[in-house]
């Protein structure tokens, strides 16, 4: 039995959610900023703060026609907060794009004049540019063709009569807004419109914004403003971890933004890792602002190995290696099933490399207009080969006829043309049987078809609509590539080498796009947790600039840029890898493997030994 005065792990941050309950109290509303760090529980606190909203208010607030506003970083935390309130409409719980689209979404004339102002200066600033620029180098020839582009979508804007915006889409329609957009119009009418001010005040007097330190800093701007204008009757509560930052458009040091006014609770417990890891993620972020969390007196140990491997080995193997070694130690077996580990890499190409889709990723990540898309899954392709081509595929596998047949009544302009004229006839039936046939037969004995291939025989059948830059690869003529502009080249030359890839590999890809491996990116996994992780550290082959492990570990020496940031008390790559690390790290509830890859792994051992972050029977040479 616990004497009176010890305070057990699952009541330590019980005053945290007194605190916020006060800020809640809609007689005298105070904005909070709370400080929960990796595995605290903040989700936790949050939905307790909610219930206790809805008991108290909850009744009030739906006669007035008022919500809570939540803002969440993913579509996933959105679904699972709505699900722990169980989906009552008191709460208005969405993406941060969104939430910014409900409040700006009637208001399309202000949005023109918006738009207007804004191309207008745009065309303006590249024109300057375009005056003393170099008339045959690629940066003029980029400037025109934005300058066309921004003139064209500005006379385009008196015929808009509504916009449209998918927070999860390409936005490529001409009525349709970006996702900048939506952020930078919403910012601007929250700082500059006192009736809009009011309006969203009004309807949202309590707003609260999970993951703070990453919401972008336009927004997190006129959210602050917004709370200063209207303090005593509004409530904004942010949520989050300054360490756990790792966009560069978020806030930077919004710790430092937050009025003497607010409350400042903070969670001390990590209820998620065992202790080892718990006490490796202090001392990551020591440094930084000497915030240490407190591990569960109920969990076990832990165990952290840190594996310096030489560049040149062959990463597969390696990690495979290094698996069997983390069964060893820890005991636990499953390590061996790579199926229940998770592993994380710094990039998307470095995934893909190791799961051999990287000849279907590389050309189309490198195109900038594509990356993004590429990157989540929601390129217009990757739709119409995941929607319709993989499931007709596993249909025809599984001989099942009635899929393949639903699948082509769903999609298919051919049968929905039929449906509108209320005539299938035998003829047009029998011909689409015989174009899903030619599809079909592609894959008849094991063959493993191009995914061009595929997408030739459903443009020249028209069994499905197919975007326009397919439409362009699969018909454009050599006359016609002669005229096309080096971006559209760029585009066609991407696609021309993605689509030539065995339609195994695109599955391979939607596998992981799906989040259906065992693999993710060191920043997608913000916010999640898994038993087992292998973080995998290569500078060389994330081929990035943003983030530097060998400069982190002393490796490597900073650059001067770096020493002048520093000086200056600005941001440096060390700052940026070091949170990164920190991100990783805590994702693991039992066990944590840390492979770093090196030119010199001496000299790299040496280094680590040095931080004192590692003990030396957890660090291990692999040459």
């Amino acid at each position: 039995m616990q004497p009176n005065n010890v305070v057990d792990d699952d009541h330590r941050d019980d005053i945290v959610d007194q605190i916020i309950r006060n800020c809640l109290d809609q007689d005298n509303p105070r904005s909070f900023f709370l400080f929960a760090g990796a595995g605290s529980g903040k989700t936790k606190s949050l939905i307790d703060a909610l219930n206790f909203f809805l008991d108290k208010y909850g009744h009030q607030f739906m006669e007035l026609r008022r919500n809570i506003a939540v803002i969440t970083y993913t579509n996933a935390a959105c679904d699972e907060i709505k699900r722990r309130v169980q989906y009552n409409p008191l709460f208005q719980i969405s993406t941060l794009h969104s939430f910014a689209w409900t409040l700006i979404q009637p208001y399309t004339k202000d949005i023109k004049d918006f738009l207007f102002t804004d191309l207008s200066q745009r065309i303006e600033e590249y024109e300057q540019k375009q005056a003393t620029g170099r008339k045959n180098s690629q940066a003029y020839r980029d400037r025109a063709h934005k300058i066309t582009a921004y003139r064209e979508r500005r006379e385009k804007l008196k015929d808009i009569k509504k916009f449209i915006y998918n927070p999860d889409g390409l936005n490529t329609e001409k009525n349709s807004l970006d996702h900048d957009e939506v952020l930078r119009i919403c910012a601007a009418f929250l700082t500059t419109k006192q009736t809009f001010q009011d309006i969203v005040v009004d309807r949202f007097p309590v707003l609260l914004i999970d993951e703070s330190q990453d919401t972008k800093k336009v927004l997190m701007d006129a959210f602050l403003t917004l709370e200063e204008n209207h303090r005593g009757k509004f409530c904004l509560g942010l949520l989050g971890d300054v360490m756990q930052r790792i966009y560069l458009d978020g806030k930077e040091r919004i710790q430092d933004c937050i009025p003497t006014e607010w409350a400042k609770p903070c969670k001390k417990m990590n209820h998620r890792s065992r202790k080892r890891i718990v006490t490796l993620c202090n001392d990551i972020r020591r440094p930084i602002d000497g915030i240490e969390q407190i591990a569960r007196q109920d969990k076990p140990d832990g165990i952290v190995r840190l594996f310096i491997v030489d560049r040149n080995a062959d990463r597969i193997l390696t990690e495979q290696s290094i698996q069997e070694k983390m069964s060893t130690c820890t005991g636990d077996h499953k390590w061996l099933d790579s199926s229940k580990n998770k592993y994380l890499t710094l990039e998307h190409h470095m995934a893909a490399k190791r799961l051999g889709f990287d000849d279907f990723f590389a050309p189309l990540y490198k195109v900038s207009s594509y990356k993004q898309g590429v990157g989540d899954g929601s390129l217009s392709i990757v739709s119409v080969l995941s929607k319709i081509i993989i499931p007709l595929f596993i249909a025809h596998k599984e001989n099942n006829r009635f899929a393949v047949m639903q699948l082509i009544k769903q999609y298919s302009p051919l049968l929905r043309e039929s449906a509108k004229r209320h005539s299938f006839s035998d003829v047009k039936l029998k011909q689409l049987h015989e174009s899903t046939g030619k599809l079909l037969e592609l894959w008849n004995n094991e063959n493993d078809p191009s995914c061009i291939e595929i997408l030739r025989i459903v443009h020249k059948e028209k069994l499905f609509e197919l975007p326009s830059d397919i439409e362009i690869l699969i018909t454009q003529t050599e006359e016609e590539e002669q005229e096309c502009t080096e971006d559209q080249l760029e585009k066609i030359d991407a696609l021309e080498k993605a689509m030539n890839v065995p339609f195994s590999h695109f599955i391979k890809y939607y596998e992981y796009v799906s989040g259906n491996e065992g693999f993710d990116t060191h920043q997608g996994v913000k916010g999640l947790q898994f038993e087992r992780v292998m973080t995998i550290i290569d500078d060389n082959e994330s081929q990035g600039t943003t983030f530097n492990y060998e400069k982190l570990f002393g490796i490597t020496e900073m650059s001067n840029r770096d020493f002048t940031n520093q000086q200056q008390g600005k941001e440096t790559t060390i700052d940026r890898t070091r949170r990164l690390l920190y991100v990783t790290c805590s994702r693991a509830i039992d066990s944590l493997a840390i492979v770093l890859y090196v030119d010199q792994v001496d000299l790299a051992y040496e280094k680590v030994q040095a931080c004192g972050w590692f003990k030396s029977d957890e660090i291990e040479k692999v040459i």
